[in-house]
């Protein structure tokens, strides 16, 4: 997965190089109060960061929850593996041997 992961960054990376050389120009942008004249890749790398910021705080928020849930649950296996053990040793405790009473001896004897 590693591989795959490496080879899609290296292909944006080569892709992203191609577009900045291919459009090597300025573009203006208007933010209603002033205008800018922006590098077309930095606005294209910018636009991007601000789409991707968003699901990336979502997808680090439930990976968070997730890992504290994880650790919430294997602690509670934990303890539940613990108890079984000990009931496991308590059912294979062989019975206590117990000491058959003598009888009393009849009164008056």
């Amino acid at each position: 997965m590693n591989h795959v992961r490496t080879a899609l960054i290296v292909l944006l990376m080569v892709g992203l190089t191609l577009f900045s050389v291919a459009n090597n120009s300025f573009v203006p942008v208007n933010l209603g109060f002033q205008q800018f004249d922006v590098w077309l890749p930095l606005l294209v790398l910018a636009s991007f960061a601000l789409g991707f910021l968003p699901v990336w705080l979502r997808l680090s928020a439930d990976r968070m929850l997730l890992k504290r849930k994880v650790t919430k649950l294997e602690a509670s296996l934990g303890k539940t593996e613990t108890e079984l053990a000990q009931a496991k040793v308590e059912l294979l405790r062989p019975p206590a041997a117990q000491s058959v009473p003598t009888p009393a001896p009849p009164p008056g004897t």
